[in-house]
């Protein structure tokens, strides 16, 4: 038999006191669950989450979102649950084909106190694309805090990735975002990104690659599948400015670095990537796909660069980044790659600065040049009138004579005056009369 406990007469009436409000507040909150319109609160629910951010609307990602099934939470907070939600994307060109994703469920629980003091706090829990996806976002007149954790999210066949790399893209993503948006405003956004793609592969050997700086690749080639193992790297936002650190990627296909930044705007689409790719393929890679080493060779020319690295430029704006193939960063970018080391240098030809202005032979003068005895030598350069070429006998045909003889004022001018004339020349030394 199971003892019942006996409550003691003294507690008895306290506790009929308490439980009248609690029975009250339970059928309340009962008849409140199940008299709210689901209906009205799902479709209010689509219309906010689909509103432009611009509009400063608490939850608006700026996407097309349908919520197939809508649940209220009760016990484990005030909030709802959602079921097969659909988000779509708004191409920026009318002629683009929208992105589509699915989250299978989402549950989302509003902060009831912060709601009182106009400060609302979402707190939610998703599962979409194979992975898990954590956060909490809180709104205030003056700013916007948000805190996201994502983990083993399959990015494999979502097209608004492939529509910015270029190519298909695969692999399983995980990341923790941590920032503060003054002014809700993604210009504003200050905080860090922390992201890695594990079996990160791009390209399916169907999907061409167009590069349009190039004139023989700008038709678009077949891009074999690339395997690059796993990619991590972190983002720093300050200012309005993503600074893109220590993206590095090392597989058996090759090497590759992303470096730069991006100016962020609102909507977050329309935020300009500066940045400068480089990437080295393995020579396996080179021997088994024909492809690559083609594209190797075709770039030498404009993107190869001393370290064995090809480069691409990257700019625009993000939903439609443009690659320019340059073995040099774009303006702004800092390249932080070590330079190859340079071999030694040959001699250089020995250099006398004492006589260079007079080391010719032609010219006879013995380093360091006395002065004349007579007259002294001047510091300008003569004037532009047909003055003598200073040649010497053997070789007359140095300059060609001036048609009279020089001035007599001119004579002082070289350190050993030579009276132009038909050969054999005065001695050596030999100072004409004045």
């Amino acid at each position: 038999m199971i003892a019942i406990p006996v409550i003691p007469a003294r507690l008895r009436r306290p506790l009929i006191w308490a439980g009248y409000p609690a029975f009250a507040l339970a059928v309340a909150l009962v008849t409140v669950y199940l008299s709210i319109p689901r209906d009205k609160v799902k479709d209010r629910l689509e219309s906010t989450l689909s509103a432009d951010p611009m509009t400063g609307a608490p939850g608006a990602i700026g996407m097309d979102v349908t919520i197939g099934d809508l649940g209220l939470t009760l016990f484990t907070g005030a909030g709802v649950k959602l079921k097969d939600v659909v988000l779509r994307s708004r191409p920026m060109n009318p002629t683009d084909k929208p992105a589509r994703y699915l989250i299978d469920d989402a549950t989302i629980h509003v902060g009831l106190i912060g709601l009182l003091f106009n400060r609302p706090t979402y707190s939610f829990k998703a599962h979409g694309l194979s992975g898990t996806v954590t956060g909490e976002i809180s709104f205030s007149p003056s700013e916007q805090r948000i805190k996201i954790e994502a983990s083993g999210v399959v990015i494999t066949g979502v097209s608004a990735i492939a529509a910015s790399v270029g190519l298909p893209v695969e692999g399983t993503i995980s990341g923790k975002l941590d920032a503060v948006a003054p002014k809700n405003l993604a210009a504003n956004l200050d905080g860090t990104l922390e992201l890695a793609i594990d079996d990160a592969v791009v390209g399916d050997g169907k999907a061409k690659l167009t590069v349009p700086g190039d004139p023989f690749l700008a038709q678009g080639i077949t891009f074999p599948k690339l395997r690059l193992g796993r990619m991590a790297g972190q983002i720093i936002m300050e200012k309005g400015r993503a600074r893109i650190e220590n993206v590095r990627v090392h597989s058996a296909d090759g090497d590759a670095t992303l470096e730069g930044f991006v100016d962020l705007h609102d909507p977050l689409g329309m935020s300009t990537m500066h940045g400068y790719l480089k990437f080295k393929p393995a020579d396996a890679l080179l021997k088994r796909e024909p492809t690559v080493e083609l594209m190797n060779n075709a770039l030498a020319q404009t993107a190869k660069r001393p370290d064995g690295f090809i480069g691409f430029q990257l700019s625009g704006p993000l939903t439609s980044i443009f690659y320019l193939p340059n073995a040099n960063p774009p303006a702004g970018v800092v390249s932080k790659s070590t330079p190859p080391p340079t071999a030694p240098s040959a001699p250089s030809t020995p250099v006398i600065l004492p006589q260079a202005p007079g080391a010719s032979p032609t010219m006879h003068l013995p380093p360091p040049p006395p002065p004349a005895p007579s007259e002294p030598e001047p510091n300008e350069p003569p004037p532009p009138a047909p003055a003598p070429a200073p040649s010497a006998p053997p070789q007359p045909s140095a300059l060609p004579p001036p048609p009279v003889g020089p001035p007599p004022g001119m004579r002082g001018t070289l350190t050993h005056p030579e009276e132009v004339a038909p050969p054999p020349p005065p001695p050596e030394g030999a100072q004409p009369a004045n």
